[in-house]
């Protein structure tokens, strides 16, 4: 049950596995492994991917229906009025661009978290 929700969760969002696993900060073979059901999840992978994926452990391990606690159902709401306007524009795009944009933006996010790191290091020195 857990593999088919990672990699639905994953193919929902447009995404590669090697550009998933590059998030996740382990190999692409390990992350098919994970989805195959052919090797356990360590349980810091298991919570990693569902910050990432906004869900709970219970529903990555098909434990529970239910993707999201109260808390995360609220978050995900005040989130998707906010950007409504560009997740639409994103979901309309054909799988090639969403991944595309997804690698954008996932550039985008590890430049800044450079940036930051080089300024908190500049101000500590």
């Amino acid at each position: 049950m857990m593999e088919s929700r990672i990699k639905q969760l994953r193919e929902n969002r447009g995404l590669i596995q090697e550009i998933l696993a590059t998030e996740l900060g382990i190999t692409q073979q390990l992350l098919s492994k994970y989805e195959r059901d052919v090797t356990l999840i360590k349980v810091d992978i298991l919570k990693k991917i569902a910050l990432y994926f906004n869900v709970t452990t219970d529903y990555l391990l098909g434990i529970s229906d239910a993707k999201r606690d109260l808390k995360g159902q609220m978050r995900m709401s005040e989130t998707l009025d906010e950007y409504y306007d560009l997740v639409e524009t994103y979901k309309n795009l054909d799988p090639y661009d969403r991944e595309m944009m997804w690698s954008i933006m996932q550039v985008i996010k590890k430049t800044r978290e450079k940036h930051k790191k080089d300024s908190k290091n500049t101000e500590e020195s």
